[in-house]
C-alpha cells in the first residue's frame, strides 16, 4: 500500500521528497473516492504553497468538483470554511511549522476535522488502485476569499468585549496567523503589538516552529513592549505558546489549563496527546473529566469518537463547542479574555504547576527496535513503573516521571519528551534520553 499520510497530512521539501505530481495524484485521488461536490482549498504564504493550491485547485476541477478558492489563509480559517460552506472536503496546502523549505498538504472532512487514520488508510488504498476514469466534465472555481472575514466574525462574536484592556504582542511567525489574530483580540478591546506579521515565505525573522529556542529573540524583546504577556504562533496558526511579562516562555501545560478553565469545563472527556503534560491531566481530573490518551496528531479524531469535551497536544487546543480542529487563534482570544477578567491568574497557575517538562528535537533518524531496546536498558536502574506503547515509546518512573522517545511524523528528527518535578531528575532524563537516541542512529 502507499504510505502518504505521516502525522497531519502529507509534508516533504518541496521538488524533492514532495513534488507537484505527487499532490496532484493525492488530491486527484481524495476528489475522485469522496465524490461529486464541493471541495474548499486555501494555502499559507510558502512560496511553494501557492504552486501546490493549484495543482490541488485542477486535480480537484478534472474530476468533475468544484473548487471554493479561499486564498492565503491560516489553517483553522481552512477548517472553518470547509465546515461552513458545506464543502466535502478542505485542502490546507501548508506545512504548518516545518521549515521554509518544506511544502505540505493537511486535508479535512466536511466537519474541519483532519481525517481519522482509517481514512487516511482509504485513501492510500485507492492511490495503490488506480481505477479513476475520466470525469467528462470540469468542476468550476469559486472565489471565496469571505471565508477570512466570516471567520473573523465568528471568533469574535464568541467572547464580550473586554471592559480591562490587556496589551499583548503577538509574534506571528511571518505566517498567515498575522492576517487574523491581531485583528480578533484588537476586536475584543485588547492593544495588540503585532510583531512578524507581514507574511513572507523566506520566515526571516526565526523558523515557524514556536519553540523556546526559535523563540529566544521574541523573548528578550517581550520585557521593552511594556505588554501584559505575548502570544507566538507556529506558520499556519494552529498552534500558540505564550511568553509572560517578564520574557519567560509559558510552559504548554499551563496554556492547556488556561484553556480549561477558559472553557468552565466541569464533566466529559478530555483527550490529551501521549506527550502533553501530566500537569494537564491532573488539572482535568481536578476539574471533574475523564482523562483519555491518544497519539500524537489524532486527538480530535478519539475527541470524535468519545464525544469529549476537550482535547490538547503541547500548543494545540481543540474545543469541540467552536470546532474539531486545532485553532490557536481561538484559543488566543479564549485565554486573553480569560486573563482580562482575572490578569493576577497565569502567575498563580504558575505557581501551582510543579512539573517541569522538556521538548528535545534531535535531528537524527533512528532505528525504533534498537532504541526501544537500549532506552529499557538504560533506564531500568530508575525504576520504570510502566512503559507504554501507544505512541513511540514511554517510559514511566515510580515518582511519575516520565520520558517518551517518538521519531517525527514530519522531519527527518526523533522527538525526546521528558518530564518530572525535580529539575535535576529532569536534566538526568533528558541526558539518558539524548544518549540513547544517539546511540541508535542509523547513519
Amino acid at each position: 500500500m502507499v504510505k502518504a499520510f505521516g502525522t497531519a497530512g502529507v509534508r516533504g521539501v518541496f521538488n524533492r521528497t514532495q513534488t507537484p505530481e505527487q499532490v496532484y495524484k493525492l488530491a486527484e485521488t481524495i476528489a475522485f473516492a469522496s465524490g461529486r461536490g464541493r471541495y474548499g482549498v486555501g494555502w499559507d504564504g510558502r512560496k511553494a504553497s501557492a504552486l501546490l493550491a493549484r495543482t490541488v485547485l485542477s486535480a480537484v476541477n478534472a474530476v468533475g468538483s468544484d473548487a471554493h478558492v479561499f486564498g492565503l489563509v491560516p489553517t483553522p480559517v481552512l477548517a472553518f470554511g470547509t465546515r461552513s460552506r458545506s464543502c466535502l472536503m478542505g485542502f490546507a496546502v501548508t506545512a504548518s511549522h516545518n521549515p521554509a523549505e518544506f511544502s505540505g498538504v493537511k486535508v479535512f472532512n466536511r466537519n474541519g476535522m483532519e481525517l481519522a487514520k482509517s481514512d487516511e488508510e482509504r485513501i492510500e488504498r485507492a492511490m495503490a488502485v488506480d481505477v479513476m476514469k475520466p470525469a467528462g466534465v470540469f468542476g468550476e472555481l469559486v472565489p471565496d476569499e469571505g471565508v477570512l472575514d466570516d471567520y473573523v466574525a465568528a471568533v469574535v462574536s464568541r467572547y464580550p468585549r473586554t471592559p480591562n484592556p490587556l496589551r499583548i504582542a503577538v509574534d506571528c511567525a511571518n505566517g498567515s496567523g498575522g492576517l487574523v489574530t491581531p485583528e480578533i483580540l484588537k476586536a475584543l478591546g485588547h492593544q495588540v503589538v503585532p510583531v512578524n506579521a507581514q507574511v513572507s515565505w523566506r520566515f526571516p525573522a526565526r523558523p515557524p516552529e514556536p519553540t523556546a529556542t526559535n523563540l529566544s529573540d521574541f523573548a528578550a524583546m517581550v520585557p521593552t513592549l511594556g505588554v501584559d504577556f505575548a502570544f507566538a504562533h507556529d506558520g499556519d496558526a494552529d498552534r500558540l505558546v505564550m511568553i509572560d511579562a517578564f520574557g519567560s516562555v509559558v510552559p504548554d501545560s499551563i496554556l492547556t489549563i488556561l484553556a480549561l478553565r477558559g472553557l468552565g469545563l466541569s464533566s466529559g472527556t478530555a483527550v490529551i496527546s501521549e506527550n502533553t503534560s501530566s500537569a494537564v491531566a491532573e488539572e482535568a481530573e481536578r476539574l471533574g473529566l475523564r482523562v483519555q490518551r491518544s497519539r500524537v496528531g489524532k486527538t480530535f479524531a478519539v475527541l470524535e469518537a468519545e464525544g469529549g469535551v476537550f482535547a490538547a497536544e503541547p500548543s494545540k487546543v481543540v474545543d469541540p463547542k467552536w470546532g474539531l480542529w486545532e485553532d490557536g487563534i481561538n484559543a488566543s482570544a479564549l485565554i486573553a479574555s480569560l486573563l482580562s477578567s482575572d490578569p493576577s491568574l497565569l502567575g498563580r497557575v504558575l505557581q501551582e504547576v510543579q512539573w517541569r517538562y522538556r521538548q528535545t528535537n534531535l535531528r537524527t533518524s533512528v532505528s525504533m527496535e534498537m532504541l526501544i531496546v537500549r532506552a529499557k536498558e538504560s533506564f531500568r536502574r530508575l525504576r520504570v513503573s510502566e512503559e507504554r506503547t501507544l505512541d513511540g515509546l514511554k517510559l514511566v518512573l515510580n515518582d511519575g516521571s516520565w520520558v517518551m522517545f517518538r521519531p517525527s511524523g514530519t522531519e527527518p528528527i526523533t522527538r525526546l519528551y521528558c518530564e518530572s518535578r525535580d529539575p535535576q531528575q529532569l536534566e538526568a532524563l533528558v541526558q539518558l534520553g539524548t544518549q540513547c537516541v544517539q546511540a541508535s542512529n542509523m547513519s
